[in-house]
């Protein structure tokens, strides 16, 4: 994960205050592959699914962006074309500022360009992470792969765990992992079964994320 120097994000929301903020209810689109970016997007607060869609139909996700994200980066660094989806998860505040003034207050601000260069690498080294995965493990791995990652990025410490607070529904899961539903949700009952998950409503909560890691470590 990379940290965000507080220099640098103060010169970021800055430079995105003078533009005005756009709400997106949870499940709306922000950006759709087949549109031509209206310019770079900065998230104030909520979380940004990424993702892609095969010609048959299936989703595939990508990444999820947090507060103090912005994008599509390639398209910004490289003029690269977005073959990209980008919907809210939550309710999410969004300020939209033009490329070309974007990218002139990057070259005149060489700590942010560093800073989102880092953040451009991280997210390739995940994805490259998560294909790697997605090839060479089977499914009940991949599930608790991800759950590791959604406990450690956004989970929350209760009695009976870590609480992840993003809803993670099975067809979700199976988007991530590159399966069906139906194994997906047999991968979260033997887990539940196990008692290392638990469902609480649209919530799922791992009881212990050492006991989780374990069954992939046997």
């Amino acid at each position: 994960m990379v940290k965000q120097p507080e220099a640098v994000v103060r010169k970021i929301d800055d430079f995105f205050a003078s533009y005005p903020t756009i709400v997106y209810k949870r499940g709306e689109t922000i950006l759709r592959a087949e549109d031509s970016p209206l310019g770079v997007y900065y998230l104030k607060s909520g979380y940004v699914h990424q993702y892609i869609i095969s010609p048959s139909g299936e989703t595939f996700m990508v990444h999820i962006f947090k507060p103090g994200s912005f994008f599509p980066l390639m398209w910004v660094v490289n003029d690269t074309s977005n073959i990209f989806h980008y919907d809210a998860m939550l309710t999410s505040h969004i300020v939209r500022a033009p490329k070309d003034v974007f990218v002139a207050f990057l070259k005149d601000h060489p700590d942010v360009l560093y800073f989102a260069t880092q953040r451009l690498a991280a997210g390739l080294s995940g994805l490259v992470n998560r294909v790697g995965q997605l090839v060479l493990d089977d499914a009940y791995t991949k599930t608790i792969l991800l759950l590791l990652y959604y406990a450690d990025n956004f989970g929350e410490k209760t009695q009976e765990g870590l609480l992840i607070r993003l809803p993670l529904a099975h067809r979700e899961i199976a988007s991530w992992i590159g399966t069906t539903r139906e194994t997906a949700s047999l991968q979260v009952e033997t887990l539940v079964k196990k008692g290392l998950l638990v469902t609480k409503g649209r919530l799922l909560i791992v009881r212990d994320t050492a006991l989780l890691q374990k069954e992939i470590t046997r």
